[in-house]
């Protein structure tokens, strides 16, 4: 009996130390917090490593949907013109980047605006027209920021001659060497390797907008270098340039101001170790400068890729006003009622995008209308409302303006309609615009921008004078 009730009590025991644990110590693991892939994620075999790439690559951005911190939603207002939406601290921002642009000239200093974005920007298409506006109103010329090889001849704003020793390093190539570390705010460089002699020219471009064939100051900037940097350039075989740089742990900027309009430049460049030259500029002496940025295959502007303090250097010396972030096309293939792994995606480059640069007012342009083939019809995608719907709260959520590219074309349907037109506005893949879809995507824009600009001084573009570009260089 005595035994018994041994037994009894070290079960009792047993029972209440195993009911403490429980209640003291909650368990972490719980069944309803896994997150199982949904089989309808992607639908699209073409995109589809593209999203998976960005899932695995990103892992970090991807925070178990318990932790995730939903912040509160904020009153604000959040002024509307012209499929423009602009909350008041971006109002406020681009009251700023008015006055200096309206200024730039009287300061003779250039300031900038990027235009990152994907496919749908690429070969200078869209920014091309977005430079010609805003250069037209405030003066200024040049293609602005480019890498120096345009091996696939996509780039109409400036011819670009190289000889075969340079390496082209992408931060969106799967098999870029992630050793180095050195991308700024190009997302790409040129690389000679030791002791090779790179060459390349830079020319006028007779296909670029009128302004943009017009430069005068070249900036090139370096890499940290581990040896002396020997810099030589010729204009029609008159040697016009010959640097020696000291190695340097920093950014390099070189900069040179020619008496000539666009001189047509051969540059040399040779060390001991290898160079990577992150990009050169061509501006003018004043006014505003706009910058191609564009990521082919890409859903973000891949910051966590770049080299935090080359990209910040870089800022600090282009005098940024202002910048447009331009994505989406590569997620539209991706048919889902919830969006929020893009989200979170894009909320990272946000906030990596304010650290990079902060106190510089950003407009994100919304995803485009685009369409494909159901039982021989060609129909838009239905989800296109959702995704867009997405970008645009986060936007807003971050104080960034949101154009709505997708009404602003048209709503439904409208990429079919742009492709039909003659000429046509839309290729017949019905996502990517024509060179005059472009064209008519960046008007839609800039009327907006203009039209805000209006607003917030209540005056009419008459009272802008635009600048010829050739009276900045007599001064």
């Amino acid at each position: 009996m005595r035994q018994a009730l041994r037994i009894l009590f070290i079960y009792l025991i047993i029972i209440g130390l195993a009911y403490a644990m429980l209640y003291f110590i909650p368990l972490k693991f719980l069944p309803q917090s896994l997150n199982f892939s949904n089989p309808d994620l992607i639908t699209n075999q073409q995109d589809s490593f593209e999203i998976i790439s960005l899932l695995k690559q990103d892992s970090l951005l991807i925070e178990p949907e318990d932790t995730l911190v939903v912040a509160p939603v904020k009153e604000d207002t959040v002024i509307v013109a012209n499929f423009l939406s602009c909350p008041s601290k971006f109002l406020s921002q681009l009251k700023l980047f008015h006055d200096k642009l309206s200024n730039a000239h009287k300061h003779k200093e250039v300031v900038r605006i990027l235009h990152f974005g994907d496919s749908q920007i690429e070969g200078d298409r869209i920014t091309e027209h977005l430079r010609e506006r805003f250069q037209e109103r405030f003066g200024g010329s040049g293609p602005g920021l480019n890498c120096i090889l345009d091996p696939q001849r996509m780039n109409p704003s400036v011819w670009l001659d190289n000889n075969d020793n340079w390496q082209l390093e992408s931060i969106y190539d799967r098999n870029r060497d992630k050793s180095r570390n050195t991308y700024g705010l190009l997302g790409q460089y040129a690389l000679i390797d030791t002791a090779l002699v790179g060459e390349f020219k830079i020319s006028k471009s007779p296909w670029a907008e009128p302004h943009a064939k017009n430069y005068q100051r070249i900036k090139l900037f370096l890499a940290p270098h581990s040896d002396s940097v020997i810099i030589k350039g010729s204009i029609k075989n008159t040697e016009v340039i010959n640097d020696t740089l000291p190695l340097s742990s920093n950014l390099t900027e070189i900069n040179w101001l020619f008496s000539q309009v666009s001189p047509s430049i051969l540059f040399q460049i040779k060390s001991n170790k290898e160079v990577a030259v992150l990009g050169v500029a061509l501006d003018s002496i004043s006014g505003v400068a706009v910058d191609n940025i564009a990521l082919r295959g890409q859903s973000s502007p891949l910051l966590h890729r770049t080299n935090a303090d080359l990209f910040k250097a870089m800022g600090e010396q282009l005098n940024i006003g202002m910048i447009i972030l331009q994505y989406g096309t590569n997620i539209i293939p991706t048919e889902t009622s919830n969006y929020g792994f893009y989200r979170k995606i894009l909320a990272k480059q946000f906030d990596l995008l304010t650290e990079y640069l902060p106190d510089v007012p950003v407009l994100f342009v919304g995803v485009a209308d685009a369409a494909k083939s159901i039982d021989g019809q060609t129909e838009s995608y239905k989800h296109l409302v959702d995704l867009r719907n997405t970008q645009k709260e986060l936007a807003l959520q971050y104080d960034f303006a949101y154009f709505d590219l997708y009404e602003a074309m048209g709503g439904a349907g409208s990429i079919v309609k742009w492709t039909e037109e003659e000429p046509p506005l839309a290729l017949t893949d019905y996502v990517h615009f024509s060179r005059k879809g472009g064209e008519k995507a960046a008007e839609y824009l800039v009327t907006a921008l203009w039209k805000h600009f209006d607003d917030l001084y209540q005056m009419n573009d008459s009272t802008f004078v635009p600048l010829d570009s050739l009276q900045l260089w007599k001064n």
